[in-house]
């Protein structure tokens, strides 16, 4: 895979996609290994020029892998011609003239109220400021749901779900609230639909990767609640480690799923650096967001 530009022509570019200089954080190293992971093509040809919105603002933990994250998301686009992608944690674009220019979002480890003042910041407020923030908050999270509902797509990775979990309409939206990740270590991952087109990248099979695996809360990510793509492996010894206490017993990774008009794809994988540049694992991230930017079809009826 070869580039016309020189890599640090490449960084520069990179920079220039986003706000906060967070590409600034990715070794050289890890930008070549995540050129050397990217396919030769998207799944699906853009029925126009598509722009995705990465965000990646936290109001909480805030994990190491971002700046990787939103590298590799934009290049792949890049690579593959099926988006131009801007990298921002500056949540005015939430404003309705300036989210209506993107086709989706993707959040890449979002943590947190993310259209609140940070921690620090909200506690220096008085309460005339924090009250015109509280209903600032209120306008970006409708915009949101707005967009989506109108047709618009919404994906994310990781600690996607670790955000505004006490926001129901969101929660709901994105199919999911972290409760816990009991594993951090090698894992079976079962294919639970090897026919779907964002499963095509395995074959057929399950595989085996090493990641932070999340559980979600009880009332998200229930059985039969969307069109569930990968989960932990059903009957793997590992379900039964200390923490491993979701009632139903099922461990869902990977969903799509329909919003109003919209479409969502979301994947908890994603907290360590290397996942943003394994090959498959980039394959069906590429099929997602295409499926969430409207330009892949594929089934969403829950199973």
């Amino acid at each position: 895979m070869k580039y016309a530009t020189p890599l640090v022509g490449i960084l520069a570019l990179l920079l220039s996609t986003t706000a906060h200089g967070e590409f600034e954080k990715v070794r050289i190293q890890e930008i070549e290994k995540i050129k050397a992971a990217l396919p030769e093509k998207a799944p699906a040809k853009p029925k126009k020029k598509r722009k995705l919105l990465i965000f990646s603002k936290t109001n909480g933990f805030r994990h190491g892998s971002i700046a990787t994250g939103a590298a590799s998301i934009t290049l792949l686009g890049r690579k593959t011609g099926a988006w131009d992608a801007v990298h921002t944690e500056d949540d005015r674009y939430f404003e309705a003239d300036k989210l209506k220019q993107f086709d989706a979002v993707i959040m890449i480890n979002t943590t947190g109220e993310i259209f609140k003042p940070l921690k620090g910041e909200w506690n220096k407020l008085v309460k005339a400021d924090r009250d015109a923030a509280l209903k600032r908050e209120e306008v970006l999270k409708k915009n949101l749901v707005d967009f989506v509902k109108s047709g618009r797509g919404l994906a994310g990775t990781h600690s996607a779900t670790d955000t505004y979990k006490k926001w129901k309409e969101y929660n709901d939206m994105m199919g999911g609230a972290f409760a816990g990740h009991p594993w951090h270590q090698d894992v079976p991952v079962q294919n639970l639909n090897p026919k779907h087109p964002l499963n095509r990248v395995f074959n057929g099979k399950g595989f085996n990767v090493k990641d932070e695996i999340y559980q979600f809360r009880n009332d998200t990510a229930k059985k039969g609640e969307r069109k569930y793509l990968l989960a932990l492996q059903d009957g793997w010894e590992g379900l039964n480690k200390r923490g491993a206490n979701r009632e139903d017993k099922f461990w869902p990774i990977s969903w799509v799923d329909k919003y109003g008009e919209g479409r969502i794809f979301y994947c908890s994988l994603g907290h360590r650096n290397e996942i943003y540049y394994n090959p498959a694992v980039l394959e069906h991230y590429l099929a997602g967001i295409q499926y969430a930017l409207g330009d892949l079809e594929a089934d969403a009826t829950p199973d």
